[in-house]
């Protein structure tokens, strides 16, 4: 018989007992629910997160080429 650190049996031997907590059908159900949800938000927001990205990419690239025309005195206020 195996025995643990703290010189009690094992449980697997017979020795102290856990209280197992079962969920039920309806709590699988809200857990993955709340699963789904929490994905499909993160999936949300790196989408956004990818449009915000290109937005600013394409507002620089627009400012670059202003810029490098030599159309940018109505920004400064020349």
């Amino acid at each position: 018989m195996m025995m643990g650190t703290d010189n009690d049996p094992l449980v697997e031997d017979g020795g102290l007992t856990t209280t197992q907590h079962r969920l039920t059908i309806w709590h699988k159900i809200v857990f993955f629910m709340l699963g789904l949800i929490s994905a499909l938000t993160i999936c949300v927001l790196i989408r956004l997160s990818n449009q915000l990205a290109s937005d600013a990419e394409k507002k620089a690239l627009m400012h670059f080429r202003e810029f490098s025309s030599g159309r940018n005195d109505h920004r400064f206020g020349h």
